[in-house]
């Protein structure tokens, strides 16, 4: 701060330097005012216009008051109530199925489909005559966790010195979902 004399402010010192930036001021406040801004605000005319105020609400008489029906007794039909012995008084109350129930009734119904479902495709059942059977299936190996650079020759070279092998087959999850 040696270029301030220590002045915490940093004020200029000089003060023909601080009576021109002073005399500058006035003259920016000065050609402002003349250029259009004659409003309080500063706001230009094109921009008064957005903030005038509506013109007056055209008045309208009051609407005249109704007139009402007048209150009357209930007396003359107390005889019509039901009483606490009639049915009327308070109906039975209907049984409604908790959602927990509905769940258990669900599951259960489910349960009863697919028996009655699997009991129908056992009967259907011949593995004599299935078409997809290839071969015996105690005579099959899965191998799972295969290198997708594996082929066919490559996993029936890998086996052939356990012994003879009919088919090599490699099935990959889009085959199986289509």
């Amino acid at each position: 701060m040696g270029d301030f004399n220590n002045d915490p402010l940093m004020r200029n010192q000089n003060a023909a330097v601080q009576a021109r930036t002073k005399a500058q001021n006035r003259a920016n406040v000065l050609q402002l005012k003349l250029i259009g801004q004659s409003h309080p605000t500063g706001l230009t005319a094109n921009l008064l216009k957005l903030f005038e105020p509506r013109p007056p609400l055209e008045y309208k008489p009051p609407p005249e008051k109704r007139k009402c029906p007048p209150l009357t007794g209930m007396a003359q039909f107390v005889t019509k109530f039901a009483e606490p012995g009639e049915p009327e008084y308070s109906p039975p109350v209907p049984v409604v199925e908790t959602p927990a129930e509905r769940r258990a009734r669900v599951h259960k119904l489910r349960l009863e489909k697919g028996a009655v479902k699997a009991a129908e495709e056992l009967e259907k059942y011949d593995p004599q005559n299935d078409p997809n059977i290839s071969g015996d299936p105690y005579k099959t190996l899965f191998v799972a966790r295969l290198s997708y650079e594996t082929t066919e020759s490559r996993i029936k070279r890998e086996f052939e010195s356990y012994g003879a092998i009919k088919r090599v087959g490699i099935l990959n999850m889009i085959k199986m979902v289509r």
